[in-house]
């Protein structure tokens, strides 16, 4: 089945940046490497699929993944890379780059010490890596919870809905400004206020902030 082509662009402009900065302090700290974006933004029935396959707790329904707002990716590792440090999609064959990921031993040789590089790529920068529990190799998000509060915060404010303070708390007043952004956005803006563990929002009311200009 065709899936979203990974594209740094998709991504929130934080998570985008983390990115980059991740892939070349991987390059530095590992020569010869390169980190492919294999995934970044994933459509609801993507991450259906993801669930079913058993790659993913969240199954699209209940609940929404970060890759649903643009706010987690996930990425490979190769070696024998040349020049290039960070590759949308996979590598072409021609290259010859290896990659490492289902080796015996790839999670702790790749994966943890690339996880352990986020928080100097960006201090909100989380890796799957580090998890104790479903330890997810390849991922990396924005996190925690407060900060993405705070990114969405500032999505509301620079379309002029009022949010108070940007403290990543998602109290009455974001509460509020996110169901008039989600009459804006066409969007049912009561399912922006389901209980989260992830996000206050329905993952369409933040991509709309994300892809439209001011509308206040």
């Amino acid at each position: 089945m065709s899936r979203t082509p990974p594209k740094l662009a998709d991504l929130h402009p934080r998570l985008a940046s983390a990115v980059v900065a991740l892939a070349d302090l991987h390059r530095d700290a590992n020569p010869g490497t390169a980190l492919c974006l294999i995934w970044g933004l994933r459509t609801p029935e993507e991450q259906r699929r993801a669930h079913a396959a058993g790659r993913s707790k969240i199954d699209g329904v209940k609940r929404h993944s970060l890759h649903a707002y643009g706010l987690a990716a996930d990425l490979w590792v190769y070696t024998d890379a040349d020049d290039t440090r960070l590759y949308e999609n996979r590598p072409p064959k021609a290259e010859g780059l290896q990659l490492q990921l289902l080796q015996r031993g790839s999670l702790r040789r790749w994966y943890i010490p690339l996880g352990r590089l986020c928080a100097e790529a960006d201090p909100a920068l989380e890796a799957g890596a580090l998890w104790r529990t479903f330890r997810d190799g390849p991922h990396v998000q924005i996190g925690p919870r407060s900060e993405r509060v705070k990114l969405l915060q500032a999505a509301l404010g620079d379309h002029g809905f009022a949010v108070g303070k940007v403290d990543g708390v998602d109290g009455p007043k974001t509460r509020a400004a996110l169901r008039a952004a989600g009459e804006h956005a066409g969007c049912d803006w009561r399912a922006s206020w389901r209980q989260s563990r992830l996000m206050p929002c329905h993952p369409e009311i933040f991509r709309w902030l994300m892809t439209t200009k001011t509308v206040t």
